[in-house]
């Protein structure tokens, strides 16, 4: 410890002798690693998987079950209530859920001004497949209607000033419902169990209601609503639940192999069974995508985000070409001074650890300013891409590749450099 910290006064003594091109070198480091990590940070989250060891068992489910023909047709992105039924009669998948969102006004009372929410339509099965946690009182015992919300913490806080809400009676357009639960901070990002639209850029919803209640009560979806008879919306209480009125999401979870291969028959043996009734003419083409990919089967990938990634990197590069240049230039006019360690019997070796005491100041710098920059980067995207701000935060993995990438930049900066300081000859080196 004390021949290295030797080494890093050595350094210093070395950057105090020449501070404007030291500068330089880590103002340019810095810059490239500021700019690359502010759009890597939105490119790794946004390609983040929320559940990494759940999201190969959830699925989402899809058949052209329309009444009409069509020849090679995707299937519909959003389900009829009908058709959503049939493929929930199937005992195979450990949980599943059918659901949308919609938008209400919630307030306490009448006298109260009405404040927006989104609300989720959403069955038992959705807090357990999506792992939501619960902070006080208990999801819905069935899929049965019922005038009870599940709130989420920060709606509950804001309309009552506290989280603890259970029983508490609310209004939701002008209907009363009774608090059964709220959820415990949550936020799913990205949002794949909603990925339509692009919606999976959202925030989570604030009021949970059950999906028969919502029928019930005519809710319809604020993200996709397709008809394909002469369905009503207007009425999804009775026409809404048997007419090709489509607007629902439905997610299952198949643990195994063997559960997904006996889901994809159940649904191409209901998909023949229809044809057969005459319902729907057009030709099978049954779909089971995975969660981790929904977006890029609906095509929602962000390809700003890919472009700015690939531009930022290449930029990195021209910034480690410039700032290996700068330090080449640095070590060579210290040429004399590391001949003559060597000339005094100091080891390659030797020599390297100075390198990599080097290293380390230069890898302190400019991670302090690599992650300024970055600061001031994201700021800037949140503001001119506000859809994706949600998107624009750190945590400890995104730190750790940050302190990786800028040793390793460091590190490449001075390792042609010292290389030649290491391994020239001796000779040359003292008579330059």
């Amino acid at each position: 410890m004390e021949q290295f910290l030797y080494y890093l006064k050595v350094s210093w003594i070395s950057i105090k002798r020449a501070p404007l091109p030291y500068a330089l070198t880590i103002f340019i480091l810095s810059l490239g690693l500021g700019v690359f990590f502010a759009n890597a940070t939105f490119y790794y989250q946004l390609n983040s998987d929320p559940l990494p060891h759940k999201s190969d068992k959830l699925f989402f489910p899809m058949t052209l079950m329309v009444p009409y023909e069509c020849a090679d047709c995707p299937p519909p992105r959003v389900l009829s209530y009908a058709n959503v039924q049939k493929l929930s009669q199937s005992d195979i998948p450990t949980a599943k859920v059918g659901m949308y969102s919609a938008d209400g006004y919630l307030r306490l009372d009448t006298k109260q001004a009405p404040t927006p929410v989104s609300i989720r339509m959403t069955q038992p099965d959705f807090f357990r497949m999506f792992e939501v946690p619960l902070l006080h009182g208990s999801i819905w015992a069935d899929d049965k209607a019922r005038l009870e919300l599940i709130l989420a913490k920060q709606t509950a806080e804001k309309m009552f000033g506290h989280s603890d809400v259970v029983g508490e009676k609310i209004l939701l357009d002008d209907r009363h419902f009774t608090v059964v639960a709220v959820l415990d901070d949550w936020q799913m990002l990205p949002r794949l169990y909603d990925a339509n639209n692009r919606a999976h850029l959202s925030e989570a919803d604030q009021v949970y209601m059950p999906l028969e209640t919502g029928y019930d009560f005519n809710y319809m979806s604020n993200r996709q609503s397709q008809t394909f008879d002469d369905t009503d919306y207007r009425q999804l209480a009775t026409q809404g639940r048997t007419g090709a009125l489509n607007q629902l999401q439905f997610w299952v979870q198949l643990d195994t192999e063997a559960q997904q291969q006996a889901y994809r028959q159940f649904m191409s043996n209901l998909v023949a069974d229809e044809q057969k009734a005459g319902r729907h003419p057009s030709a099978p083409n049954n779909q089971l995508v995975p969660m981790r990919n929904i977006v890029s089967y609906f095509g929602g990938e962000s390809a700003d985000i890919k472009a700015f990634a690939l531009v930022t990197l290449l930029f990195l590069g021209v910034c480690l070409f410039n700032a290996s240049h700068l330090s080449l230039n640095r070590y060579i006019s210290n040429q004399y001074e590391f001949s003559l360690r060597r000339a005094l019997g100091a080891s390659r070796g030797q020599l390297q650890q100075q390198m990599l005491a080097d290293v380390l100041l230069m890898a302190t710098f400019c991670c302090a300013g690599g992650l300024l920059i970055a600061w001031g980067g994201v700021s800037l995207l949140n503001f001119l891409w506000p859809a994706n701000s949600l998107f624009g935060r750190w945590d400890l993995t995104l730190l750790l590749l940050l302190l990786v990438l800028t040793f390793t930049m460091s590190y490449l900066v001075t390792l042609y450099p010292s290389l030649r300081a290491s391994f020239g000859g001796l000779n040359q080196q003292l008579k330059e």
